[in-house]
Formats: C-alpha cells, structure tokens, sequence
C-alpha cells in the first residue's frame, strides 16, 4: 500500500517537465509560476476546507507532553496556594492558642495531588510543539538512522537528475526545447512510479514469504530483503546514465539509464519508508516526519550544489560520484536488514526502562491507569 500511495505524488515529477515545457512553448517561462500559483492555491483551500483532523490525543507525543506540563502546573498552584492557607492557619491558630495558653499541635501532611478524568483542560501551547524532540527520539536509534541516510541519499539524487537533464539537453549538441527536455524525463518519472508500486507488492509479497518460513511470525526488517534483487541494477544505472550524457551518445542510452534508475530509485525507497513506518510502533509519525526531513535537507543541497559540480566536473564524473553514494547506501540497507532487529529490540528494552525510571508512563498496580509524574491519569480511548 506504501507504493501505492507514493505512486500519486510520483506523477508531479513524471508529468510535470512534460507540462512545464508545454507552458513555456505555448507563452513564456512565466506560464510554469501562474500555473503553480493556481494549483497551490487549490490545495491550500480544499485542505482548509476538506481535510479532517485526525489527532488523537491518546497517541500524541504532543498531547501528552501538554498534558503533563498541565498536570505540573496545577500542582505547583495547588501547592503554593495550601502554603499560603498553612501560613495564615498556623498564624492564626498560634495566637489563639497563645491568649488561651495552649500549646500549638502541629499540621497533618497534604496529601498527594490527584487528577480525575476531565478535571484538568489540557491546553498544546507552542512549549509543547517541540519537532525536534520526536526526531531526535527516532534518529538516536541505530536501525532508523542506517535507514534514514539511504533514504535521503534516494531522494536527493532524483533532484540531482532533473535538474542537470535539463541543463545537459538544452546546450549542444542536443539543443532541446523544453518540452523535448520534458519527454526525456518523463522517463525517469515513468521509472519512478512503476518502481514504487511494483516494490511496494514485491515488498508485501516477501514479507509474507519470510514470515511463511518463519512459522508466521515476522519482523519489520524481513520487509528490506526485498530491496535486494534490483541493488545491483542501481549503481551502474546511475553511473551509465552520467557517462552517456557526457559522451553526448544517441538520446536512447540516456533515456534508458534514466528510465532503469528511476525503477530502482522508488523501488528501494518504497520498502526504507515502509520500514519506518512498522520499526517504530506507536511513534510512525514522528518516524515519517522524520523521514521527510532528512529527504528534504538532503534534496535541497543536491539542487545546490548539482550545478557547481556539473561544471567542474561533467556529467560522468558527477554520476560516478552518486553510484559510489547509493553503492554505500545499500551497504547501509543490508546491515540494517543484518543487524537491524538486534539493534531495534535493545533500544525498545532502553527506552522502556526510561520510562519506567522516570516515572512517565509507569502502570499502576493492578490498574491499566498510567501515571504520568506521579498523578495517576486515565487516558480516554477514541471510539469511533
């Protein structure tokens, strides 16, 4: 199903060159940012009007985190308002007793503060919305950070490609318009989204296989097996592609390479994000958020920096360059697939003991009830 959603996104970069060179032959290269201004603006109000909030509260790092901020509160007030009340008392009662000349007993201890469900209103203040807590709580892991640099390797050299395509087939000797540079890289979108359903199944189906083998029970790491079959079209795809740029060879090699390394990119990228999502029960958002950070820091330095480096050094050493990065990155995959379980259980018993020793989700005795610092707080199940 992963590959199935990415494939919808995946057709921006498959069709939009192709769009883009139509608008800039049919007006000017003004046409492509009305264009992208009005599409904007459609998405921005129907998810204004159309999108339905789906948090809750019971899963929310944030909510939780407000709540106990909440809870921290009301027991300070609490406190500070039964010291003042113990200070006005024992003054009081001092002198009473002093004018009838009896000596003063002293105070029964406050009894710990409690909170009923509903008593407390709990308010998510910008204090609470802390995005780098929950990446930091997914990257400290080793399984997700071996998995989150390939991802964003995968992401930034398709950045990479279309942006050099474009400058390589608008010079000579290919001299293309740009709608001829858009048919190019529809190749390289086509790749994309037939990689990313086909290795979406493939991914599913193996999973399925691996768990068959294992009497039924599986790990979320038997998922990355499935990246094996096309790591070897990946490097030398890429690398071929650069060379038959900078040898200005018939547009059918570049077209072809583009096309293969394309498949493989999605392919591989399409099981990493599945990955993510299943090794991190009960925090896949944070997991996902994550995931689009590092995709997105890492696809902004290679538009950055692609140009530079294409100057300098041409297209063949460029893509050499990348096929010695995804080489190394599917070395990554295959310790994680190797290592990723052992590392991923030990840091679920590390973390559960935290918690338990900070006293942040502790179970009561005999009670589903957590206590969060010390105040035993129910937490209300969503029913619908």
């Amino acid at each position: 199903m992963m590959g199935i959603y990415y494939a919808a996104p995946l057709l921006g970069p498959s069709i939009g060159p192709l769009i883009g060179g139509v608008l800039t032959q049919a007006f000017t290269w003004r046409a492509t940012f009305y264009f992208l201004a009005a599409i904007g603006g459609v998405v921005f109000l129907s998810i204004i009007f159309l999108f339905k909030d789906t948090f809750r509260q019971e899963r929310s790092l944030t909510y939780q985190s407000a709540k106990r901020h909440t809870v921290r509160r009301m027991k300070e007030r609490r406190r500070k308002a039964e010291e003042m009340e113990e200070v006005k008392g024992d003054k009081k009662g001092k002198e009473d007793k002093m004018e009838k000349g009896v000596a003063p007993q002293p105070k029964n201890e406050v009894s710990p503060v409690s909170t009923a469900e509903g008593s407390t209103e709990v308010k998510v203040t910008l204090v609470d919305l802390n995005p780098f807590k929950p990446i930091w709580s997914v990257m400290k892991r080793r399984n997700n950070l071996c998995i989150l640099i390939p991802s964003a390797i995968l992401f930034a050299v398709q950045y990479s490609v279309c942006f050099t395509t474009a400058r390589t087939f608008a010079i000579p000797p290919y001299n293309y318009n740009p709608l001829r540079i858009g048919l190019v890289l529809l190749s390289f979108g086509l790749g994309n989204v037939f990689g990313s359903v086909l290795g979406g199944k493939w991914s599913d189906l193996k999973l399925r296989e691996l768990k068959n083998a294992n009497e039924g029970k599986g790990w979320a790491e038997m998922r990355l097996s499935s990246t094996k079959v096309v790591m070897i079209l990946l490097p030398p795809s890429i690398l071929a592609f650069g060379w038959t740029c900078e040898k200005h060879t018939h547009i059918v090699g570049p077209i072809i390479t583009l096309f293969i390394s394309g498949f493989a990119v999605l392919f591989i990228y399409s099981s990493t994000l599945a990955y993510i999502v299943d090794a991190n029960s009960g925090r896949s958002t944070a997991a996902v958020a994550s995931n689009s950070s590092f995709r997105g820091l890492s696809a902004f330095v290679a538009s950055e920096v692609a140009a530079p480096l294409q100057d300098s050094l041409g297209d063949g050493w460029l893509y050499s360059i990348w096929a010695v990065l995804l080489l190394l990155i599917e070395l990554m995959v295959l310790l994680v697939i190797w290592k990723g379980k052992t590392w991923r259980e030990e840091a679920e018993k590390h973390e559960k003991l935290l918690r338990i020793e900070g006293g942040h989700y502790t179970p009561t005795s005999g009670s589903a009830t957590p206590v969060i610092d010390g105040v035993a707080t129910p937490i209300r199940r969503n029913t619908t």
